[in-house]
């Protein structure tokens, strides 16, 4: 109901400046994605100031707004701060390529919590990752089972469901490199795997996500 208070845990999705002083924070809670208006966020003495940032998880507490779907935070604490990814470029690459997955495909209610899930434990496994391409498939595969489009694969005759009955032919290494991705450590089936993906969002979402072209040239 309108003006109730929520509580919950949200992990931060991007920051918009709203003013000089106040952000707009998008999150992912185990309810869905909300927006939150954060007022005075950069004033000296604000009491949000080093509280949220991208990949934070946070115990948040929000207002219910009755006239839109920008809801007013009222307070925050970090639980995770996951800083470790500020000191890797690349991890931080693809933390952003997660969170654009999470905001163009994770729904509002129940079954918002294995996305909210998924995602943290993607983060935190991404910290002391060393191989980057094996924890993206991952992470992208399992995206598309939380969406109902979970690939069919026929890893015996090394081939691949596209949309219909259209079949994309793969050797049988690529198709156990879909199904287990961190099991995988020979880059070409990665990266051959990796591309039978994006494939597979162009078939099936009509588009490849926006981050995925770029994070997929710098951490190969």
């Amino acid at each position: 109901m309108a003006g109730e208070t929520i509580k919950t845990k949200g992990i931060c999705l991007n920051i918009y400046p709203w003013s000089k002083t106040s952000h707009i924070v998008s999150w992912l809670t185990p309810m869905g994605k909300i927006t939150t208006s954060v007022k005075g966020a950069l004033r000296p003495k604000s009491a949000f100031l080093g509280q949220y940032d991208l990949n934070y998880e946070c115990e948040i507490i929000y207002y219910l707004s009755a006239k839109n779907d920008v809801h007013a935070l009222r307070e925050c604490s970090p639980l995770i701060l996951r800083e470790e990814l500020r000191t890797n470029y690349k991890k931080l690459l693809l933390a952003e390529h997660y969170r654009a997955i999470v905001s163009s495909l994770a729904p509002f209610g129940p079954d918002a919590a294995n996305w909210f899930n998924h995602l943290s434990n993607a983060l935190n496994d991404l910290i002391s990752s060393e191989n980057l391409l094996a924890e993206m498939l991952s992470f992208e595969v399992e995206a598309l089972k939380l969406s109902g489009l979970s690939p069919e694969i026929e890893a015996e005759l090394g081939s691949f469901i596209l949309r219909g009955e259209r079949k994309l032919p793969i050797s049988r290494d690529v198709a156990q490199c879909i199904k287990k991705p961190r099991e995988e450590k020979n880059l070409k089936i990665l990266l051959d795997a990796s591309r039978v993906i994006g494939v597979f969002y162009m078939f099936h979402l009509d588009e490849v996500p926006r981050t995925r072209r770029f994070v997929f040239q710098e951490i190969q």
